[in-house]
C-alpha cells in the first residue's frame, strides 16, 4: 500500500470540505458531504495517521494542515514510536524530515534502528542524543569512545547493539556500563580487543541484563597485525562466559576464527543453558562436532575443513545450515525432533547423513557428489512430513523418486549444480515443480513426472532437455524455457491432464512430438516455437476445448485446422508462412492475424471468408496491423513499438 496516496487523499478532503467551515466562531459546520474531517473524534484522526509512516510518507507535514493536527502529532506517542531508518534512497528533504522528527518529536522514540550497512551521517547521529526517552538503539557504525560518550544521556537504553572492532576495549566497556545501568538486551559484535575479564566485568555492572548475544570475531580482518591476539583472546572469551554465573543469560554465540576443540566446545554449549543459536566457521582446531543442548534452536556451520563428522543432540533444534568449506566432513548425524529447516552443502565430501526429526519439511541437499544413494532414499522416506525438496549434485545419473520415499512432497527444486541426466517423479501431493534460476542445468535430459494436482511446473535453463512427460489429474500452469535465448530441441513433449490444464506455454522451442491430451485447456501458448504443422495438428487433437490458443510468431506453421467448440481467442500473430485457417469455433471472439500474409485462406465452419466481412462479426486484428497480445485470459491488447 502506498501511504502517500493516503495523505493525497486526507488533503482533497480537507480542501473540498473547507466550503462548510465558514463560521463567527471558528467552529467547523456540516458541509453537504457530511462531516468535516476535523468533526472526527481525535482517536479516529490518530488512527488514520497510524497508517503513515514517519519519514516515507512524510508524517512531519501533516503538521502545517492545521492547529488541531499540530497538536495530535505533537501529543500522541503511537506515531513516533518506533523509526526504522534507510537512507539508502533517500531524497534530501528527507534527510531533513529525519533531523526535524529527532528534534521536535524525538521525545516520543523509544526505539531507533538504522537499516543494515547504511550510511550514519553526522547531522543525523549528533541529534540521537535529544532522544532521551529511548530504549531501544541499532546503528551500523563503529562504537569508539567518542561516540560512547555522545550517547551517555540516553540513561534508558534498555537494547543495544554494539560494533566494537578493534575501537573498543574493556575500559570502554565499562563507561558503557556506567552510562547505560538499566541495559537489559545486550549484543556484543565484532569487538576484537575485549578481552575475557573485561567480558565478565561488563556483564557484572548490568544487574538488569537478561539476554546476551555475543559473536566473536565476526569479520574479523586477518591482514592486521591484531588479529592473531583477537583470535587467541576470542577462544579464552568463550570458554570464560561459559564458567561464569552470567552463562545463562547467553542467548546468541557465534565463535570464526577461535582456537577451540571439539571436547571444549561440548562444555560451553552444555553450559550455555539458554543458547538459542550457535554459528561456528573457520575454527582448524576443530576436527569433529559433537554438541548436546537442551536450548538450541538455529545452528549453522561454515568454512571449517578440519571437521570429520557432525553430531548434535536437542530437541529444540529448529534450522540448520551446513554451507560450504566443510570440505573433510563424511557423516552428518542430526536427531532433534522439531527441526523444521535444514540446508546441507555437502563440499562433494559428504557420504551419509541422518535426520530425525518428526517435523522436517523443507530440505536443500547441494555438492553431495559422493552422497549415498540408499541413505538419501531411506533419510527420505523417515522423514515423511517432508513438503520441499531441494536437491543439487548428486552420484547418481537417474534420480528416481515416487510415493513411498516422498508421499507429502509438495514442491520440488532442482538447484544449480543438480547433474542427473534424468528425473522420475512420483509423487500424489506434488504442486510445484521447478529448477533455480542461476545456472543452465546442462546435464539434464530427460523429465517424468506424476501428480495428482500441478499448480505450477516451471522449467528454465535446460539446453539439453530431451523428453518431458507430464501426467496428472489437472495442472493450473506449465511453462518451459522462458528467459532464455537458445533455443531448446525437444524430441517429446507429453501433457496428459485427465481434469483441465489451466495455463501451457512453451517459449523458444523446437518440437518434434507434442502431446497436449486434456478434456479441458483454458490457455495454450507457443511462443516463437519450431512445430511441422502435422505434429500441431496432433496437439490440438489431443485437446478440442481450448479457450485461448496463441501461436504468436511460429513461422514454421503454414496451415491450421481447428475444430474447438469453447475456442474465444486465437492468436495467429506473426505467423508468416501461414497460408490456410480452417476454424469450426462458435464461441469464437477475436482473431489476430497481425503480420501474417495478407492473401491468408480464412475458412469459417466450411465456408470460406473475406477479412473485411469478418470485421463485423469478430474483432478482427488485420495482416496489416502490428497489435500484439498478451499471453493472458482474456488476452490484454498492447502495440509494439
Amino acid at each position: 500500500m502506498k501511504f502517500t496516496s493516503n495523505f493525497q487523499t486526507v488533503m482533497l478532503i480537507q480542501s473540498t470540505n473547507k466550503l462548510g467551515t465558514s463560521s463567527k466562531n471558528g467552529k467547523p459546520k456540516r458541509s453537504l458531504y457530511g462531516l468535516y474531517i476535523n468533526d472526527l473524534p481525535d482517536e479516529i484522526l490518530i488512527r488514520i495517521f497510524l497508517f503513515f509512516r514517519p519519514v516515507e510518507d512524510e508524517l512531519p507535514a501533516l503538521a502545517m494542515v492545521c492547529r488541531k493536527w499540530r497538536r495530535l502529532l505533537q501529543t500522541t506517542s503511537q506515531l513516533w514510536r518506533e523509526l526504522h531508518i534507510d537512507p539508502t534512497h533517500y531524497a534530501l528533504h528527507q534527510f531533513s524530515m529525519v533531523c526535524c522528527i529527532f528534534r521536535v518529536y524525538g521525545f516520543h522514540v523509544h526505539k531507533l534502528t538504522w537499516y543494515k550497512n547504511a550510511p550514519v551521517y553526522e547531522s543525523m547521529f549528533v541529534l540521537i542524543p535529544r532522544l532521551y526517552n529511548l530504549r531501544h538503539l541499532r546503528l551500523p557504525i563503529l562504537w569508539t569512545r567518542a561516540v560512547v560518550e555522545t550517547l551517555q544521556n540516553l540513561r534508558l537504553l534498555e537494547h543495544v547493539q554494539i560494533n566494537g572492532g578493534f575501537a573498543l576495549d574493556d575500559d570502554d566497556l565499562d563507561l558503557i556500563a556506567e552510562s547505560f545501568p538499566l541495559l537489559k538486551d545486550l549484543s556484543l559484535n565484532a569487538c576484537w580487543r575485549i578481552t575475557a575479564q573485561g567480558v565478565d566485568n561488563f556483564m557484572s555492572s548490568l544487574p538488569h541484563l537478561e539476554t546476551c548475544r555475543i559473536k566473536i570475531n565476526s569479520g574479523l580482518p586477518l591482514n592486521d597485525v591484531r588479529s592473531e591476539n583477537a583470535m587467541q583472546e576470542g577462544g579464552k572469551v568463550a570458554l570464560s562466559v561459559s564458567e561464569t554465573m552470567h552463562a545463562h543469560l547467553v542467548s546468541v554465540l557465534c565463535l570464526h576464527f577461535v582456537p577451540i576443540e571439539m571436547d571444549e566446545l561440548w562444555m560451553v554449549v552444555k553450559k550455555l543453558t539458554c543458547l538459542k543459536k550457535l554459528s561456528i566457521s573457520n575454527c582448524e582446531h576443530l576436527h569433529g562436532i559433537r554438541l548436546v543442548s537442551d536450548s538450541l534452536q538455529k545452528f549453522y556451520l561454515f568454512n571449517l575443513w578440519n571437521v570429520l563428522f557432525v553430531s548434535v543432540e536437542t530437541p529444540e533444534l529448529r534450522h540448520i545450515t551446513i554451507d560450504p568449506g566443510l570440505e573433510s566432513v563424511e557423516h552428518i548425524q542430526i536427531s532433534a525432533p522439531k527441526l523444521k529447516r535444514a540446508h546441507i552443502n555437502g563440499s562433494n565430501v559428504l557420504r551419509t547423513f541422518s535426520l530425525q526429526s518428526d517435523k522436517l519439511s523443507y530440505l536443500e541437499l547441494s555438492s553431495c557428489e559422493q552422497l549415498d544413494m540408499r541413505n538419501l532414499r531411506e533419510q527420505l522416506a523417515s522423514n515423511r512430513n517432508l513438503v520441499c525438496l531441494r536437491v543439487g549434485c548428486l552420484s547418481q545419473d537417474s534420480l528416481l523418486l515416487d510415493e513411498n520415499i516422498i508421499p507429502n512432497l509438495q514442491e520440488f527444486c532442482m538447484l544449480s549444480d543438480f547433474a542427473c541426466e534424468a528425473v522420475h517423479l512420483r509423487s500424489p501431493r506434488l504442486r510445484f515443480f521447478h529448477t533455480d534460476a542461476d545456472n543452465d542445468l546442462i546435464t539434464l535430459n530427460h523429465i517424468y513426472i506424476t501428480a495428482n494436482h500441478l499448480c505450477k511446473v516451471a522449467l528454465i535453463g535446460m539446453p539439453a532437455l530431451k523428453t518431458m512427460t507430464v501426467q496428472c489429474v489437472s495442472v493450473d500452469a506449465i511453462e518451459l524455457n522462458l528467459c532464455s535465448d537458445d533455443q531448446l530441441q525437444l524430441d517429446s513433449c507429453i501433457i496428459q491432464a485427465l481434469g483441465s490444464i489451466g495455463f501451457l506455454r512453451l517459449f523458444d522451442c523446437k518440437v518434434n512430438l507434442l502431446s497436449v491430451s486434456t478434456p479441458v485447456a483454458r490457455t495454450v501458448v507457443l511462443y516463437r516455437c519450431s512445430v511441422s504443422d502435422y505434429a500441431l495438428q496432433m496437439a490440438l487433437h489431443g485437446c478440442p476445448n481450448i479457450n485461448h490458443l496463441n501461436l504468436e510468431k511460429c513461422r514454421s506453421i503454414t496451415k491450421v485446422s481447428l475444430d474447438a467448440q469453447p475456442l474465444k481467442f486465437l492468436n495467429m500473430f506473426g505467423c508468416r508462412d501461414m497460408n490456410l485457417l480452417q476454424l469450426d469455433c462458435p464461441q469464437l471472439l477475436a482473431i489476430n492475424l497481425g503480420q501474417c500474409p495478407p492473401d491468408v485462406k480464412v475458412i469459417l465452419a466450411g465456408v470460406e471468408q473475406e477479412l473485411a466481412s469478418l470485421c463485423d462479426r469478430y474483432q478482427i486484428v488485420k495482416p496489416s496491423d502490428n497489435m500484439r497480445w498478451s499471453h493472458d485470459y482474456p488476452p490484454q491488447i498492447y502495440v509494439c513499438g
